[in-house]
C-alpha cells in the first residue's frame, strides 16, 4: 500500500462519515482553543503565588544566615563570659590566699608575746 492509496481511503472514509465528521472537527477544534486558553489563564494565575513561594524561600534563606550568625556571635560571648568566670575564679583563689596569709601572719603576731 502506497501513500496514494492511504490517501485515497482515507478521504473516502471522510466522505462516507459525512457532515457528521465536519461538525465533530469544528467542536474538538473549538474544544482545544478553550481548552488552551483556560489553561494559559491557570498558568498565569499560577505565577503570582509561585513569585510570592520564591521570595519567601530567599527571605527563609536570609532568615536562617540571620539565626546562625547571632548564634555564633551568642556562642563567642558566652565563650568570653567562661573565660572571665575563670579569670575572676582565680583571683579569687588568689585573694583569699593572700588574705589567708595575712591572717595566719597577724596571728603568729599577737601569739608572740612581747616583753
Amino acid at each position: 500500500m502506497n501513500w496514494t492509496e492511504i490517501f485515497q481511503r482515507g478521504c473516502n472514509s471522510f466522505f462516507d462519515w459525512g457532515p457528521g465528521m465536519l461538525i465533530a472537527l469544528v467542536v474538538l477544534y473549538g474544544l482545544y482553543h478553550l481548552i488552551r486558553g483556560i489553561g494559559l489563564k491557570i498558568v498565569m494565575a499560577l505565577e503570582r503565588p509561585a513569585g510570592s513561594l520564591d521570595r519567601q524561600a530567599e527571605s527563609m534563606a536570609k532568615l536562617t544566615d540571620s539565626i546562625q550568625a547571632f548564634v555564633e556571635r551568642d556562642r563567642s560571648e558566652h565563650r568570653e563570659i567562661i573565660i572571665l568566670q575563670k579569670v575572676l575564679v582565680e583571683r579569687f583563689d588568689h585573694l583569699e590566699d593572700r588574705l589567708t596569709r595575712e591572717k595566719n601572719g597577724r596571728d603568729k603576731e599577737r601569739a608572740i608575746p612581747t616583753d
